[in-house]
């Protein structure tokens, strides 16, 4: 039976610069930099240009896929950073990046709620947009998408921006709703002509939900593939896994592992990680029973 589920190709492809990420036979891997003094893991170790340069020169040697650069964190109590800052902190990073993609082969996403970040880091060479708001908090940020022919991650949040990790929402079924509020703004892109393989949806593992919210929705993963689109998940390190019992003082690597696995085994086309060398031996390993 396990054999059967590792042999089965269940993930849809994420077409990213001209390229099908597929998931299969593992999901892709993100790797995160944050250029920020106060994000909730790094807690600001790669706070300069040239810091974060090499942080994601290390994630590119241990094996992501894709680099994902945020700067602006989105941890409780987190204080907005004005858009200038915001350019500040990212767009010489993709530049930097930009020109190793002739030789090795990877993507450049940026983690934005900002159009004109999200633009101008579009026009310097990033191909994918990570927008957590899933478009909720610019109204430019649909347009911006589909006029610079970005591929795009869809994360579902509730509550307010820095606060939703404690402003917990009530669920009746939390797949199906999350399902139904990540269709309007997919919707809303098809609308505007953005090709549905170019659209990554992300349930938003620790964002503004309950440990069993966040345990139902991975456990779900599979579930969402019925809507057609790719699917990304980021539950590196969060939170949640420290209110299991037992797992209270954990580091949360072991558990961010193994629920990579479980992602993988539901069809997930990304994950979202600060850990890349862990991950992608897990992933080699997962491999290795597909033979």
């Amino acid at each position: 039976m396990f054999k059967e589920i590792l042999r089965t190709s269940k993930a849809i492809p994420w077409n990213v610069g001209g390229t099908d990420i597929s998931g299969n036979p593992v999901p892709a891997i993100m790797g995160i930099v944050n250029n920020t003094p106060d994000s909730f893991f790094d807690g600001g170790k790669h706070h300069t240009i040239d810091l974060a340069y090499e942080h994601a020169l290390k994630l590119l040697d241990e094996g992501a896929d894709i680099i994902d650069l945020g700067g602006e964190s989105t941890r409780p109590g987190a204080a907005p950073v004005s858009e200038e800052e915001e350019l500040n902190r990212i767009i010489p990073l993709v530049k930097l990046l930009v020109p190793l993609t002739s030789r090795k082969t990877f993507w450049i996403s940026v983690d934005t709620v900002k159009s004109k970040v999200a633009s101008e880091a579009m026009h310097a060479g990033a191909h994918i947009i990570n927008d957590i708001s899933a478009l909720q908090m610019d109204s430019q940020m649909a347009r911006t998408v589909a006029e610079t022919g970005a591929s795009v991650v869809l994360n579902h949040m509730r509550g307010s921006f820095g606060n939703m990790q404690n402003d917990f929402q009530t669920y009746d079924n939390v797949f199906e709703e999350v399902r139904k509020e990540l269709q309007k703004p997919a919707e809303a892109l098809l609308s505007l002509g953005v090709p549905k393989n170019r659209i990554c949806l992300d349930p938003g593992i620790g964002f503004g939900k309950t440990l069993r919210n966040n345990l139902d929705l991975i456990a779900e993963a599979e579930s969402f593939l019925e809507e057609g689109y790719p699917l990304l998940y980021g539950m590196s390190r969060k939170s949640y896994i420290g209110k299991i019992m037992g797992l209270e003082k954990s580091d949360r690597l072991i558990p961010t592992i193994v629920s990579g696995i479980f992602a993988a085994l539901g069809g997930v086309s990304a994950v979202r990680v600060h850990d890349v060398r862990e991950t992608k031996e897990s992933f080699r390993f997962l491999e290795a029973f597909r033979v």
